[in-house]
C-alpha cells in the first residue's frame, strides 16, 4: 500500500489560439489513485477544458484560460496535490507587464479579531489573484483576503499569487495570532464591614480574550465556601455583599480567567458588630 505521488510540470506556456493544450498529471500509488483537476482561481474548469483520464485538455485556447490548475490524486492511503501554472501568450501590439506584488511579510492580530491580508498588485493587463493557505487553495479572489475570526486554525502562511499573460508573481505573508493572559489591575481590598451593612468590592482585569471574573469565598468560622448574600454588577467586576453578619467574616478571592491563563487576588473581609448605644 503506497500513498499517492503526483508528478506535474510547474508551468505550461501556450500560444493564444492553439487548437489543443494537453497537461498530464502523472499519479502513482497503490491502490491506483483517482485523479481530479480543479481551477484554482474559479469554482469550475473553463468551458473549453475537460478532464480525460489523468489529462487536462483545452481546446481553442484563449487568454482567459491562463491561471493555476490543481491536480489531486487520492487513494485509501492518502492524498497528494500539485499546481501547474498555465500561461497563455498572445501577440500584442504593445508589451504587457508582468505582475508585481507589494505585501507585508508578517501580520499579527489578536485572537477572535478580524484580519485583512492585502496584496497590492500591479500589472498589465490587470492580474488575476489567487490565494493559498498553508499549501491549500483558498476559495477567494481579489487583492484582500478577510479572516473574520483569527484562531490557531487560520494562522500560518498565506501565499498571494498574481497572474496575467505576461507572467506570474507570488508573495508569502505570515499571519500570527497573539493573546494576553489575564492581569488584575484593580483588585479588591481588605475591608472591615459593620454587620447588617452592604459593601462593594471591585475587581477589574485586562487580557485577551477578555477574561471572565469569578468570585469565591471561604468563611473563617463556618468552614464553608458559600458566598454570603450578594449580587454582581458590571459584567461581574463589582461584587456587593449585603446583610452580612459577624459569622460571615472570611477570605474573598477574585479570579480573572481566560483560555490562556488566570490571575487571582484574595483579601480578608472582617464583619464587626456595631457599637452598642450607651
Amino acid at each position: 500500500m503506497i500513498k499517492p505521488s503526483v508528478s506535474l510540470a510547474n508551468v505550461k506556456t501556450v500560444l493564444e489560439g492553439s487548437s489543443v493544450l494537453t497537461i498530464l498529471c502523472n499519479a502513482e500509488g497503490i491502490p491506483v489513485p483517482s485523479v481530479t483537476w480543479e481551477y484554482l482561481e474559479k469554482p469550475s474548469l473553463p468551458h473549453n477544458a475537460r478532464q480525460v483520464a489523468h489529462y487536462l485538455v483545452f481546446e481553442n485556447v484563449s487568454s482567459i484560460d491562463g491561471g493555476h490548475y490543481v491536480c489531486t490524486a487520492k487513494n485509501s492511503i492518502g492524498i497528494d496535490r500539485k499546481v501547474v501554472q498555465v500561461i497563455v501568450k498572445a501577440i500584442n501590439e504593445h508589451p504587457h507587464i508582468a505582475p508585481v506584488i507589494h505585501a507585508p511579510s508578517t501580520i499579527q492580530e489578536k485572537y477572535y479579531t478580524e484580519a485583512r491580508i492585502t496584496c497590492n498588485v500591479t500589472g498589465d493587463p490587470t492580474p488575476n489573484v489567487a490565494w493559498i493557505h498553508n499549501d491549500n487553495p483558498v476559495q477567494s479572489s481579489g487583492n484582500t483576503l478577510v479572516i473574520h475570526s483569527v484562531t490557531n486554525a487560520t494562522t500560518g502562511t498565506y501565499t498571494c499569487i498574481a497572474t496575467n499573460d505576461a507572467g506570474s508573481s507570488q508573495a508569502n505573508i505570515l499571519l500570527k495570532v497573539t493573546y494576553d493572559v489575564p492581569k488584575i489591575v484593580t483588585p479588591p481590598v481588605t475591608s472591615v464591614i459593620m454587620a447588617g451593612h452592604a459593601h462593594n468590592f471591585t475587581c477589574i482585569a485586562t487580557g485577551h480574550p477578555e477574561p471572565k471574573i469569578i468570585w469565591t469565598y471561604n468563611m473563617f468560622t463556618k468552614h464553608t465556601t458559600d458566598m454570603p448574600s450578594h449580587h454582581l454588577l458590571k459584567h461581574d467586576s463589582v461584587l456587593t455583599l449585603y446583610s452580612v453578619t459577624t459569622q460571615d467574616s472570611g477570605l474573598l478571592t477574585c479570579t480573572a480567567q481566560n483560555e490562556f491563563g488566570e490571575d487571582h487576588v484574595s483579601v480578608s473581609v472582617i464583619v464587626r458588630s456595631p457599637n452598642p448605644v450607651g
